[in-house]
């Protein structure tokens, strides 16, 4: 009769096996991210070493980060004792709770895979081709080190207009997202409303349909930073200086008490940097975001990388794929430090040498006139975003002798601005690349150098 109480028991207590709660999920996964890093070089581990590290088999590894079977107690303490962690009562639940949920769920993203690694979700979004991407390597190792190493949770990547940010940031996906539960691209070229966009986010995530999304906006601001928290998210919002622009031209226009939407973008940029998580968002901008200014740092989970132009090498690579261009060395040379390396830029002009020059750049290069088209407009588009006191600082600089000090600035610094004004409009230009900082000079590439001169008459 006794045996017979112990094999019901032992019966009850296999039913009664548990799943990993969302808590619980993101906790084992966040320690088996942190483990990869100091102990296997920041590479995934595989099924096998996994399976070495917990002593379980592969399948039952399956059925802990699937959580699509239910599983005891004591498998889940070998988990997470594996990677130095303490299960705790909020870590599972039974899977009644995630009824009608798992499902869903289980057959749209297997967390695990028997034969590789535990991959990375989907990318939503459209992430620009990158077929002619060339050079940036340091740039990449930077990014990489920022967000893979020191787990950075807010990277902005600036810029002038055409220099190539959204084709960095396109690059580093490519090179990045198995790093990743899930990767999320948006571009802000067009601001949709509000509402729409923070839904469109958080439907993104899995879990996103196991409860009602909030109807304020509020709500769903605190619900994508609860979705940024329990799954490892590379959300990258491209071309944010829209965001400013919409600012500008709406303010005015708003007489009522609404909160706009532009204003709502800005909050939902601040709140995403302010706010731990454990996601990175990547930020792609030609603008200054103002609530960003002073959090950025060596030692802040916020970081800041401010694009140059390509090198003369990557330069010549970028222009030259079909090997048609004519030029020597000294033409290579003056054509891509015209441009400061500007990627955008370098295609317009080589277009153009094609069309009208035959192949040549000598042939280009002798009429001077290498400011115009799209080029022009890109960089009239740049400086209308630019305060009034930066507007003028610029054309200032154009008139000076190339390099300046800082004492040589200041001795021909414009009527009645301060020097305070004067230190904080060089931070300004300097965060935008629109001028470049070499040892104790302040630089002006040709091109801007050229149009600030033609824009200083205007003033």
């Amino acid at each position: 009769m006794q045996v017979v109480l112990n094999l019901k028991r032992s019966s009850q207590k296999r039913q009664r096996g548990v799943v990993l709660s969302d808590q619980g999920l993101a906790k084992i996964l966040q320690a088996r991210r942190d483990s990869e890093h100091q102990e296997n070089y920041g590479e995934p581990y595989t099924v096998e070493e996994l399976g070495q590290l917990t002593g379980l088999d592969p399948h039952t590894l399956g059925k802990v980060f699937n959580r699509d079977v239910k599983v005891d107690k004591r498998t889940l303490r070998l988990c997470f004792s594996a990677f130095n962690i303490t299960l705790r009562t909020e870590d599972y639940q039974k899977p009644q709770f995630l009824k009608g949920k798992m499902e869903t769920y289980a057959t749209s993203k297997s967390l695990f895979n028997h034969s590789q690694t535990i991959p990375s979700y989907d990318i939503w979004g459209e992430v620009p081709d990158i077929t002619d991407f060339c050079g940036r390597t340091t740039e990449l190792a930077q990014l990489k080190q920022w967000i893979v190493w020191e787990h950075c949770r807010l990277v902005m990547v600036s810029g002038q207009g055409g220099i190539g940010k959204t084709w960095l940031a396109a690059k580093l996906v490519d090179q990045l997202h198995d790093k990743f539960e899930l990767v999320i691209w948006r571009s802000l070229s067009t601001l949709p409303p509000i509402r729409e966009f923070l839904t469109e986010l958080i439907e993104s995530f899995p879990y996103s349909a196991w409860d009602e999304l909030p109807n304020t906006v509020q709500g769903k601001l605190s619900r994508l930073v609860q979705c940024l928290r329990k799954v490892r998210c590379l959300l990258v919002l491209d071309g944010v200086e829209q965001v400013l622009q919409a600012s500008e031209a709406e303010s005015q226009a708003n007489t009522n008490s609404k909160i706009p939407d532009w204003e709502w973008y800005r909050r939902l940029l601040k709140r995403l940097g302010e706010v731990p998580h454990t996601s990175c968002v990547l930020v792609t901008t030609c603008q200054k975001l103002p609530d960003m200014k002073h959090v950025i740092g060596e030692s802040s989970p916020r970081r800041l990388l401010c694009l140059q132009g390509l090198s003369l090498e990557d330069g010549k690579t970028l222009c030259n794929k079909g090997g048609t261009l004519q030029g020597t060395p000294t033409d290579w040379e003056n054509l891509i430090n015209y441009y400061g390396g500007n990627p955008l830029f370098l295609k317009i002009a080589v277009t153009t040498i094609h069309n009208l020059f035959n192949s040549k750049i000598p042939e280009f290069l002798q009429y001077n006139v290498k400011l115009y088209g799209e080029i022009y407009q890109q960089l009239d588009q740049q400086f209308r975003a630019l305060s009034a006191p930066e507007q003028l600082l610029l054309c200032h600089l154009a008139q000076q002798p190339d390099p300046t000090t800082f004492q040589e600035l200041l001795d021909q610094s414009p009527p009645l601005m301060a020097l305070q004004t004067i230190i904080e409009v060089l931070e300004e230009l300097a965060g935008l690349a629109l001028i470049e900082k070499q040892g104790d000079y302040f630089v002006l590439q040709p091109v801007l150098r050229d149009y600030a001169s033609a824009k200083r008459s205007l003033l």
